[in-house]
């Protein structure tokens, strides 16, 4: 059963992000988006809004692909990592 996106936020850290993603049943899901992901998505590396809400769309369909496989974070949760951006950059239609 694929997350649906609800909403992106930058935490008031600014080191990492929060999607707030829609289960079909039972609620929400919290998903936490690391700094080195937002760093590695694209060139330059930025961690800001402006890079979260270009690339937010990617961020959610991994953290979707990652809640229905049940690769989750220790606590449950799932949590999109550098790891997952470069397994995402690999296997893009567009990869060189």
């Amino acid at each position: 059963m694929p997350l649906k996106l609800v909403s992106g936020m930058m935490k008031a850290s600014g080191n990492e992000t929060l999607l707030i993603m829609e289960r079909d049943v039972g609620g929400d899901e919290i998903v936490l988006v690391t700094k080195e992901a937002l760093l590695d998505i694209a060139d330059p590396p930025l961690c800001n809004e402006c890079r979260l809400q270009e690339y937010v769309s990617v961020f959610s369909d991994i953290a979707s692909h990652k809640f229905d496989g049940k690769e989750l974070t220790s606590d449950g949760r799932v949590a999109v990592t550098s790891t997952d951006v470069s397994a995402w950059k690999a296997h893009r239609p567009d990869a060189a």
